[in-house]
């Protein structure tokens, strides 16, 4: 679980954004981005290292908005005042598979 665990699931809980700031393994730097945090995974016991933070990234090119990291991709999040709706990311992907 990631230190600022709580600040994900109160991002989820009150559907407000969270400025998450990550490594990118493609890019080879870290990045940070305005996401929608959406749900928390941990793999079926603790012996698992599958746990994983799904999020909408609001900035990310059409089509890639969807990110899924795990805890030890994840250097800092902070809850943002501004709230999301999932309605802008059934719209985001709908324009995407259009």
């Amino acid at each position: 679980m990631h230190s600022d665990h709580e600040v994900f699931q109160r991002g989820v809980l009150l559907s407000r954004k969270v400025k998450l700031t990550f490594f990118s393994k493609e890019l080879g730097r870290e990045l940070v981005r305005w996401c929608g945090p959406l749900c928390h995974s941990r793999g079926r016991d603790d012996a698992e290292q599958s746990e994983c933070y799904y999020l909408w990234d609001f900035e990310a090119r059409e089509g890639y908005n969807f990110t899924a990291l795990s805890p030890s991709e994840i250097v800092g999040m902070e809850l943002t005042e501004e709230v999301f709706n999932f309605g802008e990311i059934r719209d985001s992907s709908q324009k995407a598979g259009s």
